[in-house]
């Protein structure tokens, strides 16, 4: 892997999201530094305690078609993203901090209005 590809692939979403972006950039949404208290790990030594993870999440969404009329129910929301995650981390206790970056990210592509996203924890 070149440099850049590998200085890329540790960068924060945001950039990544910039450096891979389409002819036509979308808009984005940014939770950055998300840190929630959670049980995950895979050694018998991180069960029954909780660790503190931080979360980094961008999601590239589709500019929308109809007017929005100020209500936070007709877009994509920082509360979605945030609600993605708590779902995630109460459905059960992962050993994997990847398996559970993959389940978010697949519960925000959900969203009609997402296109790609990217999750750092």
């Amino acid at each position: 892997m070149p440099p850049s590809e590998v200085r890329l692939a540790f960068a924060h979403p945001s950039e990544r999201a910039n450096a891979t972006a389409g002819s036509e950039p979308l808009d984005r949404i940014s939770l950055r530094d998300h840190i929630v208290e959670v049980e995950i790990g895979a050694f018998q030594a991180e069960r029954g305690v909780t660790q503190r993870i931080c979360f980094n999440v961008v999601v590239e969404v589709r500019p929308l078609t109809e007017p929005v009329d100020d209500d936070v129910d007709r877009i994509l929301s920082y509360d979605r993203v945030t609600e993605a995650i708590a779902s995630e981390l109460k459905d059960e206790r992962l050993n994997l901090l990847e398996t559970l970056a993959e389940r978010v990210a697949d519960r925000i592509l959900n969203e009609p209005q997402a296109v790609r996203v990217f999750v750092r924890i």
